[in-house]
């Protein structure tokens, strides 16, 4: 009698020991990863891989280290790695298999996949020079394993299980995927040739054509992290983690559709219906017209300030779903308070909390030294099923969380990537992407969208020339035919309802000249003795934290309000909501309250407030803009009962450093060479930023294109070149060994996803007491009782009062982790800022932390 070996132990309250089988663990991995592997034409490649990845638990080795008869470390990734070298053995005797660079492709890949389930590794060992995945196959070389005896035996046990009860077994299975890898393997190299540069430049197409491989292994990685993940953390569970299906997510598109489309309907049936108002819904017909016509893409959504982008968006979004049967909707920005806000609008539009899912910061922080067999333990995965799956139909997030998703290394972030399989995906203000990323990210979207299937919408006031044919990495904008790819039309953006401010330049000839403290204070002033509300927009927090300190004793008549990331969400949007009614009083009941909000650029883009005169620290011609629609919001800005336009002030401050800010330095150097080429100086004239704008875009993407790469600054190499050719890793492997290097990867995953930040910071979400004092009990509580379901709703109601502060070792005065009991049964953190450091008017202000918040 065979006596199957155990994947999971798990002891509960009562002291009751449960276990799962390996076969169990198997077979649902297995199944689970090859149906969403269907979704990507890739069934059979990830059901052998979600087969064979725990294949080592077999060994006795990893048997008596789960049933604590030994505390010694097991490897038990590499057996299953062993194991598919085995099966090729067989199946280079089949006839629809040629050992050839495609089939070494695949065998490459899935012998990473298994190796790296439990944590990605560079394939050219550094410290040896050989390849990693190779030398990882003599992991039982030392005689502590037995792969012989115990592995290969329940192989042939499983292999004969799969033949009898499903019909198949692993030499089908393995064709099968070579079959499925065929198909993805032309794709991906005629994406490669359809850049122009690939004829001329063979180092681009072959650059290009590697780094996809590289996408297509996170993708495979994923959804077996996905598959294996869930199983693991579910395993022992009566109420499962919730998993939506098609049915599920097609009610809610339609009831989405059938919402938004009744507010278009009653935007329809309104009297006297503004010009500017019928422009919007004009604009919104075109988006959803255009949303039908399209399961996949890459399309641009360009609306002016103030055009609707909010609902025209979700209403595209809505409408392509219930169309093609879409399994997400994604919501994209880099601005949280755009986020936040428009979160709000989509939750009062959509009506059901319970498929929306609003993540922007990493409130449960991970101990990072773990070993391979304490990941594999139901504790590890339920800290990372606890931490955000992106499993809801309706993902709300940040531009940093999906760069995180895209490229780094941890668990949580790879296994969320093959979330966005077949999903709708709108990136808002996408302008504001950094330099640095602009060909990882152009070249993620080809991927996305002729891969994975996605339909992705860059959204923004101002489109970046990401298509440009002087771009060394372009975005493939249109269908997989190059059909069109803008979705509204020209002569609607260029209507005169959206003419409703005016831009002054206060920098001088060469944009150059400086304001103190002082003269802007002195200026504001002058200038609200015409207007009643004003909004300065500054680059740096410390430049905000002096002006609003000084301002609010100059001008204790106004009401001055700070504004930065120093506050949790709830706090910022409750001032927001504040000062939209105290400006609506203005407009409609002309108050004449005076107002004046100090910010930093978080509010310069999809915060639907409406100032009468702003103030903007030089930023980006794109920012300028964005900035602007900030004010005179409506057009109905009056004085002395004449309409007229709102007045944008361009600044110099002083008191900004910008020395640690290389991004922003980039874009202002841009603007202001852009402003001097109009040679204008008289600050009294009003300019046309219209004029400048092609001028500045030229400047900063197409002249800094040797900026446009990720460089590692550590390993001195971009990372498009760690994640496709490696040539350095191969140049090396070759003076080692006197030998071209003879394998057909050679990425540097490990490096790669450890390096890169899309903001260069180490933060972690803190939970801030504002307004939420029954909550913290209550999770503290569920905390103590290990209810996890419980903490997961409870973490995301407390979503709202979190903020972002960097990971340093001063915070231990004022922080304290309330993750974990007595017991000391979950790893892991999830912190609290005590309570007398949070300001009720500046948020987090105390001395110790003041340089430690983002």
């Amino acid at each position: 009698m065979y006596t199957i070996p155990l994947a999971h132990i798990e002891v509960d309250e009562l002291g009751i020991q449960k276990s799962q089988s390996l076969t169990d663990h198997l077979l649902q991995v297995g199944k689970i990863a090859a149906d969403i592997g269907d979704k990507a034409g890739i069934k059979h490649i990830m059901m052998q891989v979600g087969y064979l990845h725990d294949m080592g638990k077999a060994d006795r080795a990893f048997q008596n280290y789960i049933q604590g008869i030994s505390h010694k470390k097991v490897d038990h990734s590499s057996a299953g790695a062993k194991l598919w070298i085995h099966i090729l053995d067989n199946l280079n005797k089949h006839e629809k298999v040629v050992d050839n660079i495609r089939f070494q492709y695949y065998k490459e890949i899935i012998l990473y996949l298994i190796q790296s389930h439990h944590g990605l590794f560079n394939i050219i060992n550094i410290e040896s020079g050989k390849n990693k995945s190779i030398e990882r196959l003599d992991y039982d070389a030392t005689g502590e394993y037995h792969f012989q005896e115990d592995v290969l035996n329940y192989f042939k046990h499983f292999d004969l299980l799969l033949s009898k009860k499903y019909k198949l077994n692993f030499d089908e299975i393995a064709i099968k995927g070579y079959e499925e890898f065929s198909i993805i393997f032309d794709r991906l190299k005629m994406m490669a040739k359809s850049n122009p540069l690939a004829l001329s430049d063979k180092k681009i197409y072959k650059r290009e054509f590697q780094y996809y491989i590289t996408c297509f292994i996170r993708l495979c990685l994923s959804i077996l992290k996905e598959a294996d993940m869930y199983d693991s953390a579910n395993t022992f569970l009566v109420e499962k983690q919730k998993v939506w299906d098609q049915e599920e997510l097609n009610n809610i598109w339609n009831d989405g559709y059938l919402k938004i489309e009744k507010i278009y309907s009653d935007y329809k049936a309104s009297k006297n219906l503004s010009e500017l108002n019928q422009t919007r819904t004009e604009m919104a017909n075109q988006a959803k017209e255009f949303a039908s016509l399209y399961s996949e893409g890459v399309f641009q959504l360009e609306l002016p300030t103030g055009a609707g982008k909010t609902k025209s968006s979700l209403r595209y979004a809505f409408t392509n779903a219930m169309k093609y049967n879409k399994r997400r909707i994604f919501y994209i920005t880099a601005f949280l308070s755009v986020l936040e806000q428009n979160a709000e609008e989509i939750k009062a539009i959509v009506q059901n909390d319970s498929a929306i899912l609003e993540h922007h910061s990493n409130v449960i922080l991970e101990n990072q030294d773990f070993d391979e067999a304490t990941k594999d333990s139901i504790d590890y995965s339920m800290l990372n099923y606890l931490k955000e799956s992106w499993e809801s139909p309706i993902i709300l997030t940040t531009m940093v969380q999906f760069c995180n998703t895209l490229y780094k290394g941890k668990a949580d972030q790879i296994r969320r990537f093959s979330k966005l399989i077949d999903s709708i995906i709108i990136i808002d203000e996408v302008q504001s992407l950094p330099l640095k990323m602009i060909y990882n990210f152009n070249l993620m979207m080809n991927f996305m969208n002729q891969i994975m299937h996605c339909n992705i919408v860059h959204c923004t006031a101002t489109q970046p020339v990401l298509n440009s044919a002087a771009l060394s990495y372009p975005v493939y904008y249109g269908d997989e035919n190059r059909n069109d790819f803008s979705i509204v039309e020209n002569d609607l953006v260029n209507r005169s309802c959206f003419d409703r401010v005016e831009y002054y330049n206060l920098t001088g000839k060469n944009a150059t000249d400086k304001m103190s403290t002082l003269n802007i204070i002195a200026h504001v002033e002058n200038t609200l003795s015409e207007v009643n509300s004003c909004l300065i927009v500054l680059n740096t927090k410390t430049a905000v934290k002096i002006l609003y300190e000084e301002l609010s004793k100059q001008l204790p008549e106004v009401k001055v309000i700070y504004l930065t990331t120093n506050l949790c969400a709830a706090h910022r949007l409750d001032l927001i909501q504040e000062m939209k009614d105290l400006l609506i009083k203005n407009r409609k009941e002309n108050s004449n309250y005076k107002l004046i909000c100090i910010s930093t650029q978080l509010i310069e883009a999809g915060v639907d407030l409406d100032f009468d005169c702003i103030y903007r620290s030089m930023a980006g011609i794109d920012s300028l803009i964005q900035c602007a629609g900030r004010c005179n919001r409506e057009g109905k800005l009056t004085r002395k009962g004449m309409s007229v336009r709102g007045k944008i002030y361009i600044i110099n401050y002083e008191s900004e450093n910008l020395s640690n800010l290389q991004d922003i330095k980039q874009t202002i150097d841009a603007s202001q060479e852009a402003i001097r080429a109009m040679n204008i100086a008289n600050e009294e004239l009003p300019i046309s930023l219209d004029e400048i704008k092609q001028y500045y875009y030229n400047k900063y993407y197409v002249q800094n294109e040797s900026k446009l790469y990720y460089w590692d600054e550590k390993e001195k190499e971009t990372m498009i070149e760690e994640l496709s050719m490696n040539r350095n890793r191969r140049n090396e492997f070759k003076q080692l060994h006197c030998m071209k290097y003879p394998y057909q990867l050679a990425q540097s995953f490990r490096t790669a996803a450890d390096h890169f930040e899309l903001i260069k910071q180490d933060t972690v979400g803190v939970i801030v007491y504002y307004k939420n004092d029954e909550l913290i009990n209550r999770l503290q509580q569920a905390i103590y009782n290990r209810d996890r379901f419980k903490i997961m709703d409870l973490l995301k109601k407390l979503q709202r009062t979190t903020v972002n502060v960097y990971n340093n070792e001063k915070l231990a005065p004022y922080i304290h982790n309330i993750l974990g009991d007595e017991r000391g049964e979950l790893n892991g953190q999830i912190l609290l800022l005590d309570k007398p450091y949070y300001d009720e008017n500046m948020g987090i202000v105390t001395d110790g932390l003041a340089d430690f918040i983002i």
